[in-house]
């Protein structure tokens, strides 16, 4: 709830923001008309933000919400309001898999494209002819799209900060092989990472086919065994043939050994920062 409510006033500010913003550049560049400035505005934003860090059934609340209110704020204009609505249904449905970071970009084209077909509908409906105006809506309408995908691109880091998510993209840097834990890993028990690279693997198949998700099961199979790290020789696939540690161990010694690479990999968890989830 704190997270939509900072979503719905910063959205709500930089449209106000972006009208002064407007205001003062309809008196500087006197031959594109007032209200072209409104479409360069990134209104899809919001909906993607929630999208990627909620789910699809929240970003569409928020997307009818605040697609009314910005109608109200243009003072009652049904047109906007369906501008808004489109733009951020759009938006949001094509984050919904952000599989990598290009997919932001993507989904910002698919929102450009809609502007420029939602722009051209209403200008045909209001009656108007086909004019210079028009060409300067229609790139206005175009930046606005891939606007928005830049504003979330930059946002995203923040929100996962702010508000301790884990969102796909973030899962998909804590997947680089090259990231500090799983290099560790590698050096210090090349068996538990191969076993770990192994259960990934199997995991998300596992997840494609019950409807989960495969890339949080991924990589959280990647990071379940770092507790190991502090120990590595205390466990068999990491001992290269070598005599067992274990034998001269009392049994209850063994057992604290193997069972506090949980409690070990938990705290090292926390420290690199892996979010919640993992």
């Amino acid at each position: 709830l704190l997270f939509l409510a900072c979503t719905a006033l910063a959205f709500f500010v930089l449209v106000k923001t972006s009208l002064v913003i407007a205001t003062g550049l309809s008196s500087t560049v006197e031959f594109i008309d007032f209200t072209s400035y409104y479409y360069a505005i990134p209104f899809a934003m919001g909906a993607m933000l929630v999208r990627i860090v909620l789910n699809s059934e929240t970003a569409l609340v928020f997307s009818v919400c605040v697609s009314w209110l910005v109608g109200i704020l243009f003072g009652n204009s049904l047109f906007i309001a369906l501008y808004v609505l489109a733009s951020s249904l759009i938006g949001a449905h094509g984050v919904r898999h952000c599989k990598e970071r290009s997919n932001l970009y993507q989904a910002g084209v698919w929102v450009a494209l809609v502007n420029i077909g939602m722009l051209f509908g209403i200008h045909l409906m209001a009656g108007k002819p086909l004019d210079l105006q028009l060409i300067y809506k229609l790139g206005l309408g175009l930046f606005g799209g891939l606007l928005s995908a830049v504003v979330v691109n930059g946002i995203i880091p923040l929100i996962e900060s702010l508000f301790k998510y884990t969102t796909d993209i973030k899962l998909l840097e804590l997947s680089n092989m090259n990231s500090p834990i799983l290099r560790e890993l590698m050096v210090q028990a090349p068996g538990t990472y191969h076993h770990s690279m192994i259960v990934g693997s199997l995991v998300e198949s596992a997840a494609e086919e019950i409807g989960a998700n495969p890339l949080l099961s991924r990589v959280a199979a990647y990071y379940h065994d770092i507790g190991k790290i502090k120990k590595p020789l205390y466990f068999i696939e990491n001992s290269g043939g070598q005599r067992n540690k274990h034998d001269k161990l009392a049994p209850s010694m063994s057992a604290l050994i193997l069972t506090a690479h949980v409690k070990e990999g938990v705290e090292l968890a926390r420290e690199s920062k892996l979010g919640a989830p993992i």
